[in-house]
């Protein structure tokens, strides 16, 4: 424990101080009330000897003070040289604990600072106690009431008698007295999985678990019987949405059928190649096995830019795709995408143009999130642009009315464009606009796709307007900062 000394004979304070401190106290000493005060505001201290008559704030004037400030945090013993019962009285009315007459030995500090420390002890030990004992007083409803998962409790004739405020969210419904199971619109199944549960004969203990469509969701209902004075007593239905795992389990069905078309292509592309180069049939003409292999390469260049788009998004389904959200200034991001695919549009003498003066254009995000989404927007710009035309990247402030400041990046080209029936699938997986323009540009056909997943996860959006022969711009919105 950590203990204040308060006197102002040194003699004394230094006494006190020993004599504490061989018995294991941690001790600090005050030479006078206003000196006092300004250690107790620096450090906590759990008990204070404070002498009753000191020049300028005396021991009554301190006790008040630390009583006001500190509460019974702090246990005082007045140190005094009046041995009366009235001198004993005042002490107590003041606020401290008990006093010690001068002069005393050092069995007698030690004595009074014991039944302090004692008294100390006791009103953590209450306080802990009221706190625990208020807390279990509301803990089972607190829990029940925060919980992600949904819980009915069910008496022993099957009908509800709590649910929680998520239950009523999943099923739709709110809680009353006197209603019945077949109220809860979760459907045969469950129960007749609760009637098999609240059995006589029923095995004690077991848990049920099975699914259920709800609407538009799709629920995990777990049930459990319950005793009570070791019978039985009803049963606890918990409910958990599994309606995006159950979503993503389909997409994930459909999106494996897709990926083997696609990977199916370029591979027999590849070996066919392969074949024909094994078979001979060209082994004096090397100009036609470098085309092949050239071909190869790039099949399986395009089957590798596949397989990390695949990987990419199999990690940001899967939640293991780490975001970092800061203040970001976009206009750094598109100028440093423009510069690093510098190379892409000298090849094709592209004219491009940044258009961002003015103020800071500043989004809270994630700084690969922010790359991923403009590295495709303008390398498709580049790719689908005609060689010696003109890349243009504009941002813009908006003012909408229910989402405040609006960041608006445009990205326009000059190139091949698009039609109206070929951008309606635009931002679905393995989407490409396939015609005599597009054949010879590679692509996975995922990155519009991702772009879109990523603007949703910032409430943001993308659309496209475009004309064949004309060229396209993608207009990306996000929230400002």
């Amino acid at each position: 424990m950590r203990v204040l000394v308060v006197d102002d004979e040194e003699g004394m304070r230094e006494g006190m101080r020993r004599i504490l401190a061989k018995r294991g106290y941690q001790v600090d000493s005050a030479e006078d009330g206003a000196a006092a005060q300004s250690m107790l505001d620096r450090a906590e201290y759990d008990l204070a000897l404070v002498d009753l008559k000191m020049p300028g704030i005396d021991g009554f004037r301190l006790t008040e003070h630390i009583n006001e400030r500190f509460g019974n945090r702090i246990v005082v013993v007045i140190v005094s040289a009046l041995a009366t019962v009235e001198a004993a009285v005042a002490v107590t009315r003041h606020g401290a604990f008990d006093f010690i007459v001068k002069p005393f030995t050092p069995q007698d500090l030690l004595q009074v600072v014991e039944r302090a420390a004692g008294q100390k002890r006791l009103i953590e030990e209450r306080e802990k106690y009221l706190v625990e004992l208020a807390g279990e007083r509301n803990l089972s409803r607190q829990i029940i009431t925060s919980m992600q998962e949904g819980l009915i409790v069910l008496n022993i004739e099957g009908r509800p008698v709590l649910m929680n405020p998520r239950a009523e969210f999943l099923l739709g419904v709110n809680f009353r007295d006197g209603m019945a199971i077949a109220d809860l619109g979760l459907g045969e199944p469950v129960v007749e999985a609760v009637r098999k549960t609240l059995e006589p004969q029923s095995e004690r203990g077991k848990y049920r678990l099975l699914d259920q469509k709800v609407g538009e969701a799709m629920l995990e209902v777990g049930i459990t019987p319950y005793l009570r004075d070791e019978r039985p007593g009803g049963a606890i239905v918990n409910l958990r949405d599994i309606t995006e795992t159950w979503r993503m389990e389909q997409d994930k069905n459909r999106f494996i059928t897709m990926v083997a078309h696609e990977l199916t292509s370029p591979l027999a592309a590849i070996i066919n190649y392969i074949n024909v180069i094994l078979s001979g049939m060209f082994d004096d003409k090397i100009e036609k096995i470098h085309e092949m292999l050239k071909r190869s390469k790039i099949r399986g260049e395009a089957l590798l830019d596949l397989i990390n788009d695949l990987q990419y998004l199999n990690k940001r389904e899967a939640g293991r795709v780490e975001r970092r959200l800061e203040p970001l200034d976009l206009r750094a991001v598109l100028h440093e995408q423009i510069e690093f695919m510098k190379v892409q549009t000298e090849r094709k003498y592209l004219t491009v143009e940044l258009d961002a003066a003015g103020e800071a254009w500043t989004v809270t995000a994630d700084r690969g999130d922010m790359d991923r989404i403009f590295m495709n927007l303008i390398s498709n710009g580049i790719k689908y642009n005609c060689e010696g035309g003109r890349l243009r990247v504009t941002l813009r402030r908006q003012e909408n009315p229910d989402r405040g400041h609006v960041l608006e990046v445009a990205v326009t080209d000059t190139g091949i464009g698009m039609s109206e029936e070929e951008m309606s699938g635009l931002f679905q997986e393995f989407y490409r606009v396939k015609n005599r323009d597009t054949s010879g540009i590679s692509g996975t056909g995922l990155g519009l796709a991702t772009v879109k997943r990523i603007l949703d996860t910032y409430n943001g959006s993308i659309q496209v307007s475009s004309e064949r022969g004309r060229g396209s711009t993608f207009t990306v919105r996000l929230p400002a900062a």
